[in-house]
């Protein structure tokens, strides 16, 4: 098990690329990046284990971790507000939320178990929920920025409130389309390009992280992205990962725990290898006898968040100390439980990434 390091992470990354745009932060470290003209690749779910597996070598590659929870919502949050979790607020792929009144699903802006996106924001705007959320790209001045997002992703609640403030967007419907957009725009003069790529995640949650799709994917996706960046050496290439996956060895069905769910004030939080937890109780006791996970409270909550804000915590999150999926499904036939690959905790086949700056 990894503890976070915020002096030298993917929060550091987000601080220099708040200061590559002119927007200032609070940080307490920043990835210095040089050049006149930036594109940051997000290939999702492309751990350093992934990499390796692949047999990706490259010498401008190293290893960098990501924060917690390492998972989509709360690494992409960080990532384009220059905030740790602790900051911002947005712990996990389901985050309780008190404004309004119960947990819900970050990334799509709904109850966990509707999948109709931005369900709630006639009511509640993502910004009221999370108004620890301030995206630095809404505040870049005189700089010429785009993303290129899958079709879907370039108007949502969660999208507007992190990444979607730039200048132009252009949504792509499969990898080949959104590789060809890229490319065209780096033709242009953009000073700043996000490219997301949500493949090789995909893929590691059905397959699991060292199947042969899962792997051929990374290898095709990175190698295609490495000869683009050479041909265009007059923009600095930074490719990432939000989280890597652990290939999971059993799963632990929460709800069958009776004992433990009478013990909660709600149900569990976060995501299925990082459980947030609210109780009155001495959870931490319970879990370490019958689980092999370890529980952080208190003031132990900073260490695995980040400096932490005006923001709502668990009272305990417990993180496994080996490859179990601990799962909570709010479907009554939901599919959660059939995943392979897994993310959230602190392991380092799901804390490590890599980071790959080229031609700067």
């Amino acid at each position: 098990m990894i503890l976070p390091d915020y002096a030298n992470n993917i929060f550091s990354l987000a601080c220099g690329v708040a200061d590559f745009l002119g927007v200032k932060r609070n940080c307490i470290s920043k990835t210095q990046l040089q050049g006149r003209r930036l594109a940051l690749v997000l290939m999702d779910g492309f751990g350093w284990n992934i990499m390796e597996r692949a047999g990706i070598v490259k010498r401008e590659a190293r290893k960098i971790q990501t924060v917690f929870p390492s998972t989509t919502s709360t690494v992409l949050t960080t990532l384009f507000t220059a905030l740790t979790p602790g900051e911002h607020g947005v712990l996990g792929y389901n985050t309780f939320v008190k404004e309004l009144g119960g947990i819900i699903n970050t990334l799509k802006y709904t109850h966990p178990a509707v999948d109709l996106r931005d369900s709630i924001k006639e009511s509640v705007p993502f910004e009221k929920a999370f108004p620890e959320v301030r995206g630095y790209l809404g505040e870049v001045t005189d700089r010429k920025t785009l993303e290129v997002v899958p079709k879907g992703l370039e108007d949502t609640e969660f999208s507007r409130a992190t990444h979607a403030k730039t200048t132009d967007h252009k949504p792509y419907v499969d990898w080949w389309d959104g590789l060809y957009l890229f490319s065209q725009s780096l033709q242009g003069d953009y000073d700043f390009i996000y490219f997301y790529l949500p493949y090789v995640d995909t893929l590691a949650h059905k397959h699991g992280p060292y199947a042969e799709p899962t792997l051929q994917a990374a290898r095709e996706i990175f190698e295609s992205l490495y000869e683009l960046a050479k041909k265009h050496p007059n923009y600095t290439f930074v490719i990432t990962a939000d989280h890597g996956h652990v290939e999971v060895s059993d799963n632990v069905v929460v709800k069958q725990d009776a004992e433990l769910m009478k013990m909660l004030d709600l149900p569990p939080y976060g995501d299925s290898r990082a459980l947030f937890l609210k109780s009155r109780y001495d959870l931490k006791t319970y879990l370490t006898r019958k689980y092999n996970v370890r529980v952080f409270q208190g003031e132990e909550l900073a260490r695995l968040l980040g400096r932490v804000g005006n923001v709502e915590l668990p009272d305990f999150v417990a993180v496994p100390e080996d490859n179990k999926a601990y799962i909570y499904d709010y479907k009554e036939k939901g599919e959660y439980g059939k995943l392979k690959g897994h993310h959230g905790g602190l392991l380092p086949e799901e804390f490590e990434i890599p980071l790959v700056v080229i031609n700067g």
